[in-house]
């Protein structure tokens, strides 16, 4: 198989923030309606907190730095992708982040932005629900202002 045709998972970030309540930040996407947690995919060049921060500032608004890993998860049930002829899973790399500025403003990616009680959340896309918990297990106290 030459490089060309090679099929390999892509790699994309999400930034769990919490407000000084303990409620976690989501997003709607426009293209599916859904609820998530901000992120994307890492483009060419960038570290993983790069693409984190920068995909909390494109569909958020929100200024933020990333404090901590809280996992990473491969589970291609979640994010097999199979459309016009390509084929790619995605490993998901979820952090810690503090919000250091910004202002909540949507995006073409999403039409609305919210903090959600993390025991009350809508409906979410794939696993996000599991690292919403994970995120809520790993959040030490200094995050919050």
């Amino acid at each position: 198989m030459s490089h060309r045709e090679q099929k390999t998972p892509k790699i994309a970030v999400n930034a769990l923030v919490f407000n000084e309540k303990g409620e976690v930040l989501l997003v709607k996407r426009t293209d599916n309606g859904l609820w998530c947690i901000p992120g994307g995919h890492v483009d060419l060049g960038e570290t993983l907190s790069q693409a984190c921060e920068r995909e909390l500032f494109e569909e958020t608004g929100l200024r933020g730095e990333v404090l901590k890993l809280v996992g990473i998860y491969s589970d291609t049930r979640n994010s097999l992708h199979i459309s016009q002829g390509l084929e790619w899973h995605t490993v998901r790399v979820s952090f810690l982040c503090r919000v250091k500025g910004g202002s909540l403003t949507p995006s073409e990616e999403t039409s609305e932005i919210r903090y959600f009680r993390v025991n009350q959340l809508p409906s979410l896309i794939t696993d996000h629900a599991r690292r919403i918990e994970d995120g809520v297990r790993n959040r030490p106290e200094a995050v919050f202002f």
